[in-house]
């Protein structure tokens, strides 16, 4: 049993989506979650959940997107979360990567999103790149009541032990296969695996050995393969542990 707790099926690369579906199954991946960069895609994501009872839904709006919008566009997503498939505000946050020009802007829809997650008792998905000191000072002032997990984990050690002591999720992806990728790896060895969540962030994040190819749900073995080897677990309690940690974290 695997739950990939992270991937964006509605991209356009995903014009065969049943059978990607048919080969995530195939590979035991029994539940998928998707996550959301707008409101487009929000609707879009709550709409696979509809038709798919093991797949669920993350509702919001994330930093790349905000330039264009106010704030009103949250009492869409509001309307939104209604949808009892919806199990998370996300992805939201900071990116300093590839988005340095409007990071006041980034924090105000940050903060205003986590307050609408604590509004309606959700966890909140976060992405933070290059933003480490500003991703934690908005939580310390801003906190998450109902869950917090940072996607695509890609901080040191130590920030991944300040995450645990907040009692904060960490999601890792297929940059722990890669062969340079030594941070990744060691957080992987050093995790409490009781915070930690498995996924792919299909269509993106490709692991070894498919690395240049589009991802997808099926492909999140090579991850899970991956942090067995680094921790020396069996594969097989891997994905049962992260499996549970996904559904405790999400309510499922």
């Amino acid at each position: 049993m695997i739950f990939d707790t992270h991937c964006h099926l509605y991209d356009d690369p995903f014009t065969d989506l049943k059978d990607v579906i048919k080969r995530a199954q195939d590979n035991k991946v029994e539940l998928m979650l998707i996550p959301s960069d707008n409101i487009i895609n929000s609707k879009k994501s709550i709409d696979l959940a509809s038709k798919y009872s093991f797949i669920y839904s993350a509702i919001g709006i994330f930093p790349g997107e905000v330039d264009n919008l106010d704030l009103s566009c949250l009492e869409e997503i509001e309307k939104l979360a209604q949808n009892k498939k919806v199990k998370a505000i996300g992805e939201i946050g900071l990116d300093y990567h590839y988005y340095q020009d409007n990071k006041e802007k980034q924090k105000i829809f940050f903060i205003k999103q986590i307050e609408l997650a604590n509004k309606l008792h959700l966890p909140i998905i976060v992405h933070s790149r290059d933003a480490c000191e500003d991703t934690l000072a908005v939580l310390d002032e801003n906190k998450p009541l109902y869950g917090c997990v940072f996607h695509c984990f890609s901080y040191s050690v130590e920030v991944m032990k300040i995450l645990m002591k907040r009692g904060y999720y960490i999601g890792l992806d297929g940059p722990v296969t890669y062969k340079n990728a030594s941070t990744p790896k060691q957080v992987a060895k050093e995790v409490d695996i009781n915070r930690l969540l498995v996924e792919t962030d299909s269509p993106y994040l490709t692991p070894t050995p498919h690395r240049g190819e589009r991802n997808e749900p099926a492909r999140i073995i090579y991850t899970i393969q991956e942090i067995a080897l680094l921790r020396n677990m069996f594969y097989d309690d891997v994905c049962k542990i992260t499996y549970e940690n996904g559904r405790e974290f999400f309510s499922i």
